[in-house]
C-alpha cells in the first residue's frame, strides 16, 4: 500500500530546507556595504537604539525578500534570466513581486514597530529605502536560486 504524505508537513520541511540554504548563501557583506553607503549617511542623526531597530528591520527584510526570490527562481529563470538588462529585470520583479514586496515591507515595519521609533519624515525615507532593499534582494535570491537549480540542489 502507498504511504500517506502530509502535504503541510512536506511543505514545512521544504520551506525549512530552503531557508537554511538561503541562510548559507545570503550575501551578508554585500548588504552591510549597501547599508553603509546608502542608509548610514541619511540616518546618522538617530540614537543607537533607533538605528539598531532600523538595521535589524533591514536585515530581516532583505533575508525574507531573498527567500522569496529563491522560491520564485524557477519562474525567474524562464522569464527573467540574469542576461537581461537591469531595467528589464527590475520591471519584471515589480510585476511579479511588487504587491508581495509591499506587504513584506509593511509586515517587517509593523513587526519592528518602526513608526513608533521614527518621526514621519524619517519613516518615509526608510520606507523608500526598504522598497529598494526588497526589490534588490529579491533579484539576488532569484539569481542564487537559479544557481542552486543548475547544480540540482533545489
Amino acid at each position: 500500500m502507498g504511504k500517506v504524505v502530509w502535504l503541510e508537513a512536506w511543505r514545512c520541511h521544504r520551506m525549512e530546507k530552503l531557508r537554511e540554504e538561503a541562510l548559507h548563501g545570503f550575501p551578508w557583506s554585500k548588504l552591510s556595504r549597501f547599508l553603509e553607503e546608502v542608509l548610514e549617511p541619511s540616518l546618522s542623526f538617530l540614537s543607537p537604539r533607533k538605528r539598531f531597530s532600523v538595521d535589524e528591520a533591514v536585515y530581516r527584510l532583505a533575508f525574507e525578500a531573498y527567500v522569496c526570490g529563491i522560491e520564485s527562481s524557477r519562474k525567474g529563470e524562464a522569464e527573467c534570466p540574469p542576461e537581461r538588462t537591469e531595467n528589464e529585470r527590475r520591471r519584471w520583479c515589480n510585476d511579479v513581486f511588487g504587491q508581495e514586496g509591499d506587504e513584506l515591507v509593511s509586515r517587517v515595519a509593523r513587526e519592528m514597530d518602526l513608526f513608533h521609533h521614527l518621526d514621519e519624515w524619517t519613516s518615509q525615507s526608510v520606507l523608500v529605502f526598504f522598497d529598494e532593499v526588497a526589490l534588490r534582494w529579491f533579484l539576488h535570491g532569484i539569481d542564487y536560486g537559479i544557481r542552486l537549480r543548475k547544480r540540482r540542489l533545489l
